[in-house]
């Protein structure tokens, strides 16, 4: 993985939560790989759930975007506070040149601005934190890697299961991708980078969730009308993943008529494929009764 990224400049953002002392020491340890991170980013006593202020992450997250010297923009992790970037984002002019943007989790609202108000394919993955994390696995990076040394053409995402009738009698269904972390989705709903799900492939996450706050969320984004033109949805991490939250999901897919699948390989896990947003995408059968998602880079 660091073979493929040595030579590519990586600028790292802290547009939500920071991190102690010690984490951020180990990740600038790491040599081989050239991560910029930009001074007096870290300073809690600024903010009480925050990386930093809100005009300090908006600035270096502003700079990140527009600096023709990087062509990825990596965020360092989720937890909160990247939706309150998004009014003085929306004041900016579209950035000249597009770059490889990722992050999960809290960073949804930021793939929502960035894939609905600027066209860009951005990348649903891992925070660069959790290279230093032993419980994640190696695979998520180095899928994200082959991604930004130009490595593949198309990714995919395996073991999606079907959870209702409509995708068990399915073959293949196509369309873009959009989506991300329930909880901050559901934020959206109502503001002017609420998620435009038309005609989408809608892939949803959560982690800390139990059982009845995902029926409520699910119940919020029905009654808001965001699951009316849907291609399809695809469940990865949510919660636990426990009894009760696979029930909730199984009896929400029951009442859809659009394919619902499930799968562990992206979201708050050990395991997070990366998924990219606004590309061209299939969900298509394959022989063990599973699906897997294609999407071309």
């Amino acid at each position: 993985m660091v073979d493929l990224l040595k030579d590519i400049p990586i600028t790292v953002v802290a547009p939500a939560s920071g991190l102690n002392k010690g984490e951020l020491t180990t990740l600038k340890g790491i040599a081989a790989l050239k991560l910029n991170i930009p001074r007096g980013s870290f300073d809690q006593k600024k903010s009480v759930f925050h990386s930093n202020s809100d005009e300090i992450r908006f600035k270096h997250l502003k700079d990140a975007l527009f600096d023709d010297g990087n062509h990825v923009v990596w965020t360092l992790r989720g937890g909160y506070g990247a939706a309150k970037l998004i009014p003085a984002l929306q004041q900016l002019p579209i950035p000249a040149r597009e770059k490889f943007f990722i992050g999960y989790s809290d960073i949804t609202a930021l793939h929502i601005f960035l894939t609905q108000a600027c066209g860009w394919k951005t990348i649903h993955g891992s925070g660069i934190v959790e290279m230093i994390k032993s419980d994640k696995h190696r695979a998520n990076f180095i899928k994200i890697a082959e991604i930004i040394a130009g490595r593949v053409k198309e990714i995919t995402v395996d073991q999606l299961f079907p959870m209702n009738r409509a995708a068990q009698s399915t073959h293949s269904v196509q369309g873009k991708l959009t989506g991300g972390n329930i909880t901050v989705l559901q934020t959206g709903i109502g503001t002017n980078w609420q998620v435009k799900t038309k005609d989408k492939i809608l892939f949803l996450e959560d982690t800390q969730i139990k059982a009845y706050q995902l029926d409520r969320s699910l119940l919020h984004f029905t009654q808001a009308g965001l699951l009316k033109d849907v291609k399809a949805i695809v469940f990865g991490h949510c919660g636990a993943d426990n009894k009760e939250i696979i029930k909730t999901l199984n009896q929400f897919a029951a009442s859809l008529s659009i394919p619902v699948f499930k799968t562990h390989r992206f979201g708050h896990g050990s395991i997070n494929d990366p998924i990219i947003y606004n590309t061209v995408s299939q969900i298509v059968a394959v022989h063990d009764s599973s699906f897997t998602l294609v999407m071309k880079v």
